[in-house]
């Protein structure tokens, strides 16, 4: 009797395990699918950037230029010991 109900058990204890293992391999999966969404969108905000930074420097160099110093300028005073 006793050997009886201690494979049941192990039989039960097993089946949790394999569905545990399933849930813990769709939980990774999820999170990779996320996390690569999350990469995409990151890369494609880069490239929109970059682009819009090099039209710009196409068409208003001088008033990039201005931007870039008046930004270090503001940074050297803001940083200044």
């Amino acid at each position: 009797m006793e050997n009886s109900t201690t494979s049941k058990t192990h039989d039960i204890l097993l089946k949790d395990v394999n569905k545990l293992k399933r849930d813990a391999v769709q939980v990774a999966e999820d999170v990779r699918d996320h996390a690569t969404a999350h990469v995409d969108e990151t890369k494609q905000r880069v490239t929109d950037t970059i682009q819009t930074v090099r039209e710009n420097l196409a068409t208003n160099p001088l008033a990039l230029l201005g931007i870039g110093f008046a930004a270090g300028l503001l940074l050297g005073f803001r940083f200044r010991r």
